[in-house]
């Protein structure tokens, strides 16, 4: 096996790649490792064939092939015999997920949850009672247990997130997507995901509709938060129509209305100028969306608009 051909599989191990491919090409790649691993030993060392035994672990289980992946299993229990190995663990604990062997799956990760993969994983296991139905409380326990180990994992913050997102704790849902963002801060997504959860907690505060000048006052920089975010989602990416629509649901805020007509709260000019900008920029965003989602110029937007969708 030539190296280049060793570092694609090792590239693919290592992001992750495989577990995005379509079913076609991930049992193009079962088929592939798999002609080569019988004289994979005698051209790598140690390191690189059990990269190469682990990929192809992972490739056996998502398309079934639990007999190769059991046989590869078997490679590192011999290769780790008597000694203690995360990896070994973490593997053995997928196999038996992918068997059905649940209770077995979290047995073989042991009790060492400081561990940080071992503690990722028992972290999933968390999120389902023992009659199937989510546990949200205690996954969101378990998440943040592994956050406190590995606070640089962008995914497990984004999938903190949601379960804040769940039982309507947006402000916490909030968090957690700019702790995303100060890793990835070029992700538009995410930015649309914090202006999404901002809106919703905007709407979670506003139930009651209040025009009392406190309670205004209060209101818009909740508001003003969640426009800005989709604002900067879209300076990093123009065609991203979600975020687009999102200025325009803000702008169509009924408390657009209920500052303008509060003549004490709209003298201050921090608001005036809240109004006048999202008023702008409702109109853009409007005629982005007709744009991009090829509308007719009169076309009516409402059914395009963010649904106040939002846990009490």
């Amino acid at each position: 096996m030539s190296d280049r051909l060793f570092q694609k599989y090792s590239e693919i191990l290592f992001t992750g790649s495989y577990t995005k491919f379509s079913p076609e090409k991930l049992h193009q790649l079962h088929k592939d490792v798999g002609q080569i691993l019988p004289t994979a030993q005698e051209k790598l060392d140690s390191a690189e064939l059990f990269d190469l035994y682990e990929l192809y672990f992972h490739v056996s289980l998502l398309t079934n092939h639990d007999v190769n992946a059991k046989s590869m299993l078997d490679r590192f229990n011999d290769e780790f015999s008597g000694q203690r190995s995360q990896k070994y663990s973490i593997l053995k604990s997928m196999y038996y997920e992918a068997t059905g062997k649940d209770r077995e799956a979290v047995d073989a990760l042991g009790a060492s949850t400081d561990e940080l993969r071992a503690s990722r994983r028992l972290a999933t296991f968390a999120r389902y009672k023992a009659d199937g139905s989510e546990n949200v409380a205690e996954y969101i326990k378990s998440l943040t247990f592994y956050l406190n180990i590995q606070p640089s994992d962008v995914t497990t913050w984004a999938e903190l997130a949601e379960q804040y997102a769940k039982i309507g704790n947006y402000e916490e849902a909030t968090f957690c997507i700019k702790e995303v963002l100060l890793l990835e801060p070029l992700a538009y997504n995410m930015f649309y995901k914090a202006g999404l959860y901002q809106y919703y907690h905007f709407l979670q505060q506003d139930q009651a509709k209040s025009e009392k000048e406190k309670d205004l006052l209060a209101l818009y920089p909740i508001l003003q938060a969640a426009r800005d975010s989709f604002l900067r989602a879209v300076e990093l990416s123009a065609t991203f129509t979600k975020a687009w629509v999102g200025i325009a649901t803000v702008g169509d805020s009924d408390l657009i209305n209920r500052l303008e007509n509060s003549k004490k709260v709209s003298a201050d000019s921090k608001v005036s100028a809240f109004v006048k900008e999202t008023i702008q920029v409702r109109e853009l965003a409007k005629s982005r969306v007709r744009e991009l989602e090829k509308l007719p110029s009169d076309a009516d937007l409402k059914k395009h608009l963010i649904k106040p969708e939002i846990k009490a």
